[in-house]
C-alpha cells in the first residue's frame, strides 16, 4: 500500500509554556514537524519562544487568532469580530457573522497585518505558513483578507484547508457533526485560495472526540483510512499541564493525552517515511 506525504502540524504554540513545551516534546520524541504560533497570547508566547532553541529543525507558522477570546492586536471597533467588551467573539458567534456579511474586512485585514508583524517581532523571521485558530482563517471576508495579505506579500503564499479524506468521512463516527462542518467550509476555501496561488494540503485530519482519546492511540482509525496519495495535514493538539489555560481554554487535560500518545513510537513509526513539512514541498518562498 502506498501513503502520501504527511505533515503533522502541533497547534497553539505560545498558547502557554508548559503548553509549548509540550509541542516541543512531541516533536523531539514524536511526529511532529511544524508548528503554529500564536502571538496574541502576550507573556505567554515571548515566554515561549527560548523553547525553540531546543527544536532548530521545527517549522513554525503563523496561527491567526481571531476567534476564542482574548484581545485583538489593532482596534476592531465596529469590526464584527469583537464582543461589546473588545474581546474576540466565540467560534459559533464568528461563524454566524461571517456567513451572514457582518464582518468588515478591512478591520480583519488589519489584524492578519497587525499578527504578522508581530510575529516578526517576536522570531525575527516571517512565518513558513500561516493558518487560523478553530481554522476561522477559512471563513468568508476572512479568507478574503487572508488572500489580500498574501498577495501584498506580508505572509507567505502557503495555508490549511479542513478537506478530510473521504474514507474518514465514511467510515469514522466520532465528532461528525464538527467534523463536516469544517469539511465543507475546507473544500469552499480550498476552490478560492487555488485560484489565487496559494498552496494547501489537499487533506486534513485532526478533529478528535473524547471517545477518540479514550483509546490509547486516538489517531489510530484515522491513520488506517488514510488515502494512498497528496498531502495530509494531522493536526494535533499536545501539551504539558498548563495551569495557565485555565480560564481561557476547555482543551487542557486532553492536552497531555495527545502528548503521552505522540510520544510513543509504536503507534506511528510505521509512518516515519512520509513524514515532511510545508517548505520541502513546496519550496521556501521570499517575502521580499
Amino acid at each position: 500500500m502506498s501513503f502520501p506525504s504527511i505533515i503533522v502540524t502541533a497547534d497553539d504554540f505560545g498558547f502557554g509554556r508548559p503548553t509549548s513545551q509540550g509541542i516541543i516534546d512531541a516533536h523531539l520524541n514524536g511526529p511532529v514537524t511544524a508548528t503554529s504560533m500564536m502571538v496574541t497570547t502576550t507573556e505567554h508566547v515571548r515566554s515561549s519562544v527560548d523553547l525553540l532553541s531546543q527544536a532548530p529543525a521545527l517549522e513554525v507558522g503563523l496561527h491567526l487568532v481571531l476567534t476564542g477570546g482574548g484581545k485583538p492586536l489593532s482596534r476592531l471597533d465596529g469590526s464584527g469580530l469583537t464582543d461589546r467588551e473588545g474581546n474576540l467573539l466565540g467560534n459559533g458567534a464568528l461563524w454566524a457573522r461571517a456567513l451572514t456579511g457582518r464582518i468588515n474586512p478591512s478591520a480583519v485585514f488589519d489584524e492578519i497585518t497587525a499578527q504578522a508583524r508581530e510575529f516578526e517581532s517576536i522570531l525575527g523571521r516571517p512565518p513558513a505558513y500561516v493558518d487560523a485558530h478553530h481554522h476561522a482563517h477559512q471563513l468568508p471576508t476572512i479568507r478574503q483578507a487572508l488572500i489580500r495579505a498574501i498577495e501584498q506579500r506580508l505572509l507567505p503564499p502557503i495555508t490549511r484547508t479542513t478537506v478530510e479524506p473521504s474514507a474518514m468521512m465514511r467510515n469514522i463516527k466520532t465528532t461528525r457533526l464538527r467534523r463536516r462542518a469544517a469539511h465543507w467550509l475546507g473544500r469552499r476555501a480550498h476552490g478560492e485560495l487555488s485560484q489565487h496561488h496559494i498552496q494547501t494540503n489537499d487533506y486534513f485530519f485532526g478533529m478528535l472526540s473524547q471517545q477518540d482519546l479514550s483509546q490509547p492511540f486516538p489517531w489510530q482509525q484515522y491513520l488506517q483510512l488514510l488515502p494512498e496519495s497528496g498531502v495530509v495535514e494531522w493536526v494535533v493538539h499536545p501539551g504539558r499541564y498548563d495551569e495557565s489555560l485555565v480560564g481561557r481554554d476547555s482543551y487542557i487535560s486532553q492536552r497531555q493525552q495527545e502528548l503521552q500518545a505522540l510520544t510513543q513510537p509504536q503507534h506511528w513509526e510505521g509512518f516515519r517515511s512520509c513524514l515532511t513539512t510545508k517548505s520541502k514541498l513546496w519550496g521556501k518562498h521570499d517575502l521580499g
